[in-house]
């Protein structure tokens, strides 16, 4: 019979959220610079960063654990929800009904996300304090984090025009959420519309490009084929697991 731990990892309900766990640590390893994309295949970065950041789950249960040490590694990995994903959608769908304030709202929140993990994550790799790295990013306006935050952590330079994308999002935002009510007649509202659309639609490219930013910097524009090479492994893995678990379970017939 599988153990508790295993019946959880294989479960439906619960494999979006271990597959999110897994994911997080590869994340972490390529943004914590701690393996060499330009030396191994997709796989194998895949591999390195499962064994960098999870291996202190492969414990002997006959073997006796230093517990200090076992939470030592564990301290070094940063689990967080990334609702990353979840806000571009959104984003994209209010963009399709033509709600394109929302779009711009979802949108700037996208791109503070993104900036957040991107600072937080590779601070800590750099060796700050998450607590000193997260104080930092809250203090901090979004364009000392495009450029000298940035710069200091070791990263290309923040595109200048890129940069000044995000600035026009989120001053998009801000004059969505800070909405003054102006009276406006019909030939001034209509342009307020088109205006808008336009700012929602530019919002979305920006955060393409943001997307790419990361891709071309810290996966070597490899960040799909590496999500692929996880995905493939990570399911090959549960089946294994499944046929295991079906096989141990199975009755045992006598001779």
């Amino acid at each position: 019979m599988a153990d508790p731990a295993m019946k959880m990892i294989i479960n439906e309900k619960l494999l979006p959220f271990w597959e999110a766990v897994a994911w997080s640590a590869v994340e972490n390893a390529v943004m914590f610079d701690e393996v060499d994309l330009d030396g191994l295949s997709d796989e194998e970065v895949v591999l390195e960063a499962l064994s960098l950041h999870l291996d202190y789950f492969d414990v002997d249960p006959d073997e006796e654990l230093d517990v200090s040490e076992a939470t030592k590694k564990a301290s070094k990995v940063q689990w967080s929800s990334n609702h990353e994903r979840d806000l571009k959608s959104q984003g994209d769908d209010f963009l399709g009904e033509g709600k394109h304030e929302f779009a711009i709202l979802f949108y700037a929140t996208w791109i503070e996300h993104w900036l957040n993990r991107i600072i937080l994550l590779r601070a800590t790799g750099k060796g700050t304090h998450p607590e000193l790295a997260t104080a930092l990013i809250r203090s901090s306006r979004i364009e000392l984090k495009m450029g000298r935050i940035w710069t200091s952590l070791e990263i290309p330079r923040f595109p200048k025009e890129l940069a000044r994308q995000v600035t026009r999002v989120m001053e998009s935002r801000n004059a969505f959420v800070h909405y003054k009510w102006p009276s406006e007649d019909d030939e001034t509202h209509s342009e307020s519309i088109n205006r808008t659309k336009l700012e929602a639609q530019k919002a979305q490219q920006t955060v393409t490009e943001l997307l790419g930013l990361e891709d071309s910097i810290f996966y070597r524009g490899r960040s799909k084929a590496i999500r692929e090479a996880f995905r493939e492994g990570w399911y090959e893995r549960r089946r294994e697991t499944l046929n295991q678990s079906t096989t141990d379970e199975a009755p045992q017939t006598k001779d």
